[in-house]
């Protein structure tokens, strides 16, 4: 630390891998820090660490290079998980950090103050949608940077509370640190969305549901409640799934073939194309039974498409009274909401409004300074 100017490293693996909620925070989080180093004149200066070679689009980057104070490091090992155990320890001391940020889980270090982000902890609390090998290593490898954390930030308050119940982590050394909408993320003009809907081989009328195949988002009962509304209507839509394959999906892929027609699988789809599966949708129907945030929420808020969330998780902290909010375990409540939602122009109108006004208070800018305050409580306290 020169001057109370604090040289803080960020591990930005994250850019580099396809759309996901880790990926999307990473990305906004360097777009807030690059906007308010430069707004506040910040002194202090920056190094991410990659273990390939990051997009060239990033906030901290002009004309293909890095701004002032940030510095960008790639980092290669032939074996994976030495990246974080030897590569990042060793470039940390060699670069003179004050402060690391990792997202869930770090290098076991005293020096430089070590601060972790964590999106949830659903596989403390919901144990059966993951493999045993899988949440023993999430949660020792949690454990274990905790254990030397100078600071955490979650993403939302449900996930400042699971952490301290999962963890005993003092709640005074959580920050929340909200997610925003994901750098570049605006709603697109007519004849676009009719191009990418044309591309993907969309036709309206649709609902959508976005995220990874994975047991916390309860698609068999979003399909199961779907279904069953369109056929109690006989509506004419169809569910439109966008999402990679993730874990245990056996259940979601049954379900999937039982709905037949119903229903269109897109899988992973390019970032571009999103805007436009949002905003050429009468509603996205996301019913998780867990989130430790929900960018998908706001993402649909910003393309003027009403939501169907769950009333359970962090999901009511970002929809606040923008949303129609259902039991997640209801079928026939997610079918009700459908259908009120789908018979009542008047409502969604109204739910497009509040999504709108909602959305404005999510903002990567006040993230990125709340993020600093942590980092330099962080340091204080090492």
């Amino acid at each position: 630390m020169r001057g109370g100017n604090l040289r803080i490293g960020i591990d930005a693996r994250a850019v580099c891998y396809p759309k996901t909620g880790d990926r999307s925070y990473t990305l906004g989080l360097i777009d807030g820090l690059a906007r308010v180093r430069e707004a506040d004149d910040l002194g202090h200066e920056f190094v991410l660490y990659f273990d390939r070679k990051p997009p060239d689009n990033l906030g901290c980057m002009r004309e293909g290079r890095p701004k002032q104070g940030w510095q960008l490091r790639v980092l290669k090992t032939p074996i994976r998980r030495l990246w974080t155990l030897m590569c990042l320890p060793r470039a940390v001391r060699r670069d003179g950090l004050d402060v690391l940020h990792v997202q869930y889980n770090g290098p076991r270090i005293k020096r430089p103050a070590l601060v972790t982000t964590v999106h949830d902890v659903s596989f403390r609390l919901f144990p059966q949608w993951f493999t045993l090998k899988d949440r023993l290593l999430l949660d020792l490898g949690l454990r274990s940077t905790l254990g030397v954390a100078k600071g955490v930030l979650a993403v939302s308050e449900c996930t400042r509370t699971a952490i301290n119940d999962a963890y005993d982590y003092p709640l005074q050394r959580i920050t929340v640190t909200e997610n925003a909408l994901p750098p570049g993320f605006s709603p697109p003009a007519e004849a676009e969305i009719d191009a990418v809907l044309q591309r993907q081989d969309v036709t309206r009328p649709y609902l959508l549901f976005v995220g990874v195949l994975q047991p916390r988002k309860n698609l068999p009962r979003g399909i199961a409640a779907f279904s069953d509304a369109r056929s109690r209507a006989s509506l004419p839509h169809r569910l439109v799934i966008v999402g990679k394959r993730g874990w245990r999906e056996g259940e979601t892929e049954r379900a999937i073939a039982a709905a037949g027609d119903d229903l269109q699988l897109l899988g992973y789809v390019p970032d571009a194309d999103l805007p436009a599966l949002y905003a050429g949708a009468d509603a996205l129907l996301f019913p998780s039974l867990y989130e430790g945030f929900g960018i998908p929420v706001l993402e649909a808020f910003a393309c003027g498409t009403p939501v169907i969330t769950s009333d359970v998780s962090a999901l009511p902290e970002v929809a606040g009274d923008a949303a129609l909010l259902i039991d997640p375990e209801d079928e026939g409540q997610i079918a009700d909401a459908v259908l009120e939602l789908l018979g009542d122009a008047s409502l969604r109108a109204e739910l497009v409004e509040r999504g709108r006004r909602r959305l404005a208070r999510f903002d990567w800018a006040e993230t990125a300074r709340r993020t600093i305050e942590a980092y330099e409580r962080a340091v204080q306290d090492r």
